[in-house]
């Protein structure tokens, strides 16, 4: 009996399923199955409403994130293109400086730097392949940057103007009194301008330019602005602060003045420093 139930029950299960849905298809029209159908459908829709709620939220999550990964790519593509266009307005300038300067110069990029303090030399890609030479100027279109040190045949190492070892003849343009420019402040990007009397009407703002006396800068070439005046007691000058005209923070260019420079006026203006 038991193996005939066996054999017999995929038929018997058939039998049943059939006889279930001619009882279905019979009473289809009937209130009963009409209200059946009516909660099957009530059901079916509540659970694929909440599928397809889930659905959507995870669409719209994968969604964010990807909106959120293209706004950080275009914020950095729009970054990087503004330092591009900051870059080529700075060139654009220094171009425009260099054919109305009327000094024979040669152009360079700053390749390399050391930390700001007592060693801050740069190195420029331009050396004595390019008629460089220990001493020149080196000076941006905003003013001027330091002097060349060292000279290999495509290099060369420059003295910025922050550097303490730094000095050149020195005149606040409006009031035409002269002094000496030093670098070696304790302060980021500030010069200081020494030997200048207390009786001089220093004020904030005004401007410093290069002196005829040094033997490496052209004359009236920018070097800064007053930043601060202080009269120390006992002394008969003033303590005076500059900030620079051409900042070596974000100098990336710059230019050697060719000129060669005058020997006699750089030990004369060595030991006035001294």
């Amino acid at each position: 009996m038991i193996d005939l139930w066996y054999r017999l029950r995929d038929y018997a299960l058939l039998s049943a399923l059939l006889i279930v849905s001619l009882i279905v298809m019979t009473n289809a029209n009937r209130p009963l199955m009409r209200g059946v159908r009516s909660q099957a459908l009530q059901i079916a829709g509540t659970v694929e409403y909440r599928m397809s709620w889930a659905a959507k939220a995870l669409r719209a999550f994968n969604e964010n994130q990807a909106l959120r990964d293209a706004h950080l790519r275009h914020t950095s593509e729009l970054a990087r293109l503004r330092v591009v266009d900051l870059e080529n307005q700075d060139l654009r300038q220094a171009l425009d400086w260099k054919n109305d300067s009327g000094l024979e110069t040669v152009a360079a990029r700053i390749v390399a730097r050391e930390p700001f303090g007592t060693t801050n030399f740069f190195t420029l890609d331009v050396g004595s392949a390019d008629g460089v030479e220990v001493n020149m100027a080196v000076v941006s279109h905003l003013g001027i940057l330091g002097r060349v040190i060292d000279v290999s045949r495509d290099y060369s190492t420059v003295l910025p103007h922050l550097h303490s070892q730094f000095h050149v003849p020195a005149m606040i343009d409006t009031l035409r009194v002269i002094g000496i420019i030093s670098g070696g402040s304790n302060e980021p990007d500030v010069l200081e301008l020494k030997e200048i009397v207390v009786s001089a009407d220093v004020q904030y703002g005004q401007r410093v330019i290069t002196h005829e006396a040094s033997g490496i800068f052209p004359p009236n070439m920018p070097i800064g602005t007053i930043l601060e005046s202080n009269r120390q007691a006992g002394s008969n000058y003033w303590q005076i602060k500059v900030t620079p005209a051409a900042p070596l923070s974000t100098a990336h260019f710059a230019f050697v003045i060719l000129n060669r420079p005058d020997s006699a006026a750089i030990v004369l203006e060595s030991l006035s420093n001294n």
